[in-house]
């Protein structure tokens, strides 16, 4: 029983992070969006998951990321959490 009872605050807490894929927001520009449902993930963590994304989006491409902005939504352990990054890649 006891196992049980730790297994349920290990999922509380680590939650279901997804990464969404890049996509064209236009004028050169991309987005990627990180969430968060349930848990207690830490902002800094979130958003660092689009940023790395981000980030290996414009290597692949032989570029550099450039972050434009990053908005977040959501309250943690109530409702999704979101990063929102809005980025470009620009020559190194």
């Amino acid at each position: 029983m006891r196992s049980l009872y730790l297994a349920a605050i290990v999922a509380v807490v680590a939650g279901c992070t997804t990464v969404s894929d890049v996509t064209p927001a236009g004028d050169g520009n991309f987005t990627v969006t990180t969430q968060v449902r349930g848990g207690m993930t830490p902002w800094g963590e979130i958003k660092a998951s689009s940023l790395k994304r981000a980030d290996e989006y414009c290597r692949q491409q032989g570029e550099q990321m450039h972050q434009i902005v990053m908005q977040t939504h959501g309250v943690r352990g109530w409702t999704p959490q979101e990063a929102d990054l809005t980025f470009s890649c620009i020559a190194r």
